[in-house]
């Protein structure tokens, strides 16, 4: 698919000729790269080996990151020197893909940017958190939030990350970045504006630890997730002062547009 703007091409990313060819002359590559939880570990990061080792001097990548690295939170808000102490196995591998990132770029000399985001959601969102919450506010369901209903969690609208992504690729600024959404918002509250958006019936509940676990025995990604429900059992604040700074015209969505934005890409899949 070809625009004025942007070339969609099909890849594997595993045939190392194609992948070369594909990076040859590029100035940005944006690593968005994801695969279903159980995949990570076999998949990521030789992945991301593929893509850095091909890159050189005058290349910039940006890794887009997540939280999983830093573990519990042990303070708020949390900014990027936060320690990297996962004890997931998910928050492990992400540090060490990182690591594995800045070791390749200090070798090839290419530049590299890491946005970490809180989780997001959006228009293509359909993971097992937030696919469920906004097909079933459309179809006036009760809906489920992890654990607890009362806990003030970051959220970022996904096209939100994405112009934060460019803001840094073009910036020619490096290293890690956190960007955090609209702010701090707590799981009842973020469904209330989804039911309200949706028309329909403030109805919600928690989606206890114990029924992810039991999921788990039966489905892989659920016992996947069960070990990053600790991110919805205790706040999660991220602190973007240096982000801002840097980039004070960025303005994130506010979180009812972004709401109406995504239920009305779900309701045009549903149709």
């Amino acid at each position: 698919m070809r625009g004025p703007l942007l070339t969609m091409v099909s890849l594997d990313i595993q045939d190392e000729r194609a992948l070369a060819s594909l990076l040859t002359g590029v100035r940005t590559v944006y690593f968005c790269l994801n695969v279903p939880y159980q995949d990570w570990y076999t998949i990521m990061p030789k992945a991301l080996e593929r893509v850095t080792a091909k890159l050189h001097s005058g290349q910039t990548l940006v890794f887009p990151g997540n939280v999983y690295g830093y573990g519990r939170f042990q303070y708020l808000p949390a900014d990027e020197s936060h320690p990297k102490a996962a004890l997931t196995r998910k928050g492990k591998l992400r540090n060490q893909m990182e690591e594995l990132l800045k070791k390749q770029a200090a070798e090839n000399g290419f530049r590299n940017v890491i946005p970490r985001y809180p989780d997001y959601y959006g228009p293509n969102v359909t993971n097992r958190v937030f696919g469920p919450i906004f097909n079933g506010a459309l179809q006036a369901k009760t809906i489920a939030w992890p654990v607890r209903l009362d806990v003030p969690h970051d959220l970022i609208y996904i096209r939100d990350a994405a112009k934060a992504a460019v803001l840094l690729a073009e910036s020619g600024e490096e290293g890690e970045w956190h960007v955090s959404g609209s702010g701090a918002i707590e799981g009842r509250q973020f469904l209330n504006i989804i039911q309200d958006e949706a028309d329909s019936p403030r109805k919600c509940r928690t989606l206890p630890g114990w029924a992810v676990g039991l999921a788990g025995i039966f489905d892989k990604e659920a016992k996947e997730f069960h070990e990053l429900l600790y991110e919805f059992q205790y706040p999660l604040v991220l602190s973007e002062n240096k982000f801002m700074k840097r980039f004070p015209e960025y303005s994130p969505t506010a979180y009812k547009d972004a709401v109406k934005e995504t239920l009305g890409w779900f309701r045009e899949q549903q149709e």
